[in-house]
């Protein structure tokens, strides 16, 4: 009988368990900064390890923890925004202690104003740092001109809202609890 109890408290504790189990979501902001990206009006192509994380002062939240202030970082492939194919744009930041956070786009719209190419893309942020979910995130881009320019981008990470866990779990722990109930009251 106490076998039998014993089994059925273990397999409610187990059905509760995974509800309480995950991983942090990135959050925070941080900005990039370079001087050596081409843009010809259809793509832009980026001089590698051009990238300073953080030279504007905005490194906060996750960032704060997973980057460091003027790191540098790649952008290893040139983004063709005109169209844009999904998942092509990927920015990586590495710290000087292996923490790598990478931004890969799945949008990237662009419109231009005055001297300026603004690029919003929208995407999702992953690190190789232990405990981290991988997270959306929205991207703003913007080059100042045709030719090899500047440009300068800032990322937000937003913690997803909660979502409520469904009541399977808690209605199967109590009904495991009241039928080793049952089951003790008749063994009884």
């Amino acid at each position: 009988m106490r076998n039998i109890l014993s089994s059925l408290v273990v397999m409610a504790a187990l059905a509760v368990a995974p509800s309480v189990l995950h991983a942090t979501p990135i959050t925070g902001q941080f900005s990039i900064t370079g001087a050596s990206v081409t843009d010809n009006g259809t793509s832009l192509s980026f001089v590698p390890d051009s990238i300073a994380v953080g030279a504007a002062n905005t490194l906060n939240g996750s960032f704060a923890t997973l980057l460091s202030s003027n790191e540098a970082g790649t952008i290893t492939q040139n983004i063709d925004y005109s169209p844009y194919t999904a998942g092509s744009g990927v920015i990586t930041l590495t710290n000087t202690n292996g923490t790598i956070v990478n931004y890969t786009l799945d949008t990237l719209t662009a419109q231009v104003v005055g001297g300026f190419t603004l690029f919003t893309g929208n995407g999702m942020l992953s690190t190789n740092a232990a405990g981290y979910d991988n997270t959306d995130g929205t991207l703003l881009f913007s080059t100042q001109g045709n030719g090899t320019v500047t440009f300068s981008a800032t990322t937000n990470a937003a913690a997803p809202s909660a979502v409520p866990e469904p009541s399977t779990l808690a209605l199967l722990g109590t009904g495991l609890v009241g039928l080793a109930g049952l089951v003790k009251r008749r063994l009884a």
